[in-house]
């Protein structure tokens, strides 16, 4: 096999799990790599950590980028490489099987269409426990990570299925679909978001745009799971959360489609509220709710890149909501 692999990964304070990492990238089999990570401004010892893994080119950035930004700028530099036909997004607190890379790279090259690839993604801490399978926009538009916390099914009972989108904590995109995609004036992924659910607006307008994303249950990685975002507190994620979710829904879906989900949407929303009033607090909530009500606010920013998906826009209304409402499995 000889279509090169780059594996991007975005770091920020997290020398701890970064030599667990980068030893599963560089033990990828039967297939050529290479490893590019942009570190995003960490005050940590990640410097004397790389310093012993000298084939990972590493970029040393004097912000924090974020999610979104850093992996951008890890892409375009992966993509100046003539022979890289895929890049994968790892997170640094996540882990491969040696074979997770050939295996997608194989499956991707016997498939037309391909956009995305995910494995089955584990919990690192228990095997046992599913991470995810891939990510959909479910009935109430709101992004959802299909598999989270389940117990790992038996042997034999996963199977290939053409699904909405891929998690970006271990995933592969190809070459043809990064540099397709329109509205990418603002980067692949979304730069104003920052962190969080960028991962679900790549996948729904490839989705829009007639790309396949395929969950291939032969790819195994493992993660830990939101590493940076709990150094930064516990409730970082609900904020960004909240503020990306109107924007990735009003990019991305058609206007007939959100008039029919209005009352999906309402009672969706009233349950994300009262499960977060019991889980977290009502500090938490409260909190939620504002961002929720930033991102509305956001919106007209937002408006050029809209027109530009829907103009490129291939798939049906009505398909579209029946792909919310299968769990993210398209058929």
């Amino acid at each position: 096999m000889t279509t090169k692999v780059a594996f991007c990964i975005v770091a920020w304070n997290n020398a701890d799990v970064l030599p667990t990492c980068l030893d599963s990238l560089q033990a990828q089999s039967e297939v050529d790599f290479d490893i590019l990570l942009l570190d995003n401004a960490s005050t940590d010892n990640t410097r004397s950590v790389l310093a012993d893994y000298p084939d990972v080119k590493a970029t040393w950035s004097r912000t924090n980028n974020g999610f979104a930004r850093g992996n951008n700028i890890l892409i375009r530099q992966a993509l100046r490489d003539p022979e890289v036909q895929y890049v994968a997004l790892i997170n640094s607190d996540a882990t491969l099987d040696h074979a997770w890379a050939s295996t997608l790279v194989h499956f991707a090259e016997t498939h037309a269409n391909v956009g995305s690839l995910q494995g089955l993604t584990l919990d690192y801490f228990n095997h046992e426990i599913v991470d995810s399978t891939h990510i959909f926009m479910n009935s109430f538009l709101q992004a959802q990570q299909q598999g989270y916390g389940e117990p790992r099914k038996p042997e034999g009972a996963y199977y290939p299925l053409k699904v909405f989108g891929v998690n970006a904590a271990a995933c592969m995109y190809s070459r043809s679909m990064i540099e397709s995609l329109p509205d990418r004036q603002h980067g692949f992924f979304d730069e104003r978001f920052f962190m969080y659910l960028e991962d679900a607006d790549v996948s729904y307008r490839a989705l829009l745009c007639g790309w396949d994303a395929w969950f291939q249950p032969d790819a195994i990685a493992f993660h830990m799971g939101s590493t940076s975002t709990k150094k930064r507190g516990s409730t970082y994620s609900l904020k960004m959360i909240g503020r990306n979710l109107p924007p990735t829904v009003y990019k991305n879906t058609p206007a007939r489609v959100i008039w029919r989900s209005i009352p999906h949407v309402a009672f969706g929303l009233a349950k994300r509220l009262l499960i977060s009033l019991r889980r977290d607090g009502v500090q938490a909530t409260l909190m939620f709710a504002t961002s929720l009500f930033e991102g509305v606010i956001r919106l007209p920013r937002f408006a050029a890149s809209r027109r530009l998906i829907m103009h490129s826009k291939t798939v049906e209304d009505d398909y579209l909501m029946r792909i919310f409402r299968q769990d993210g499995v398209l058929g």
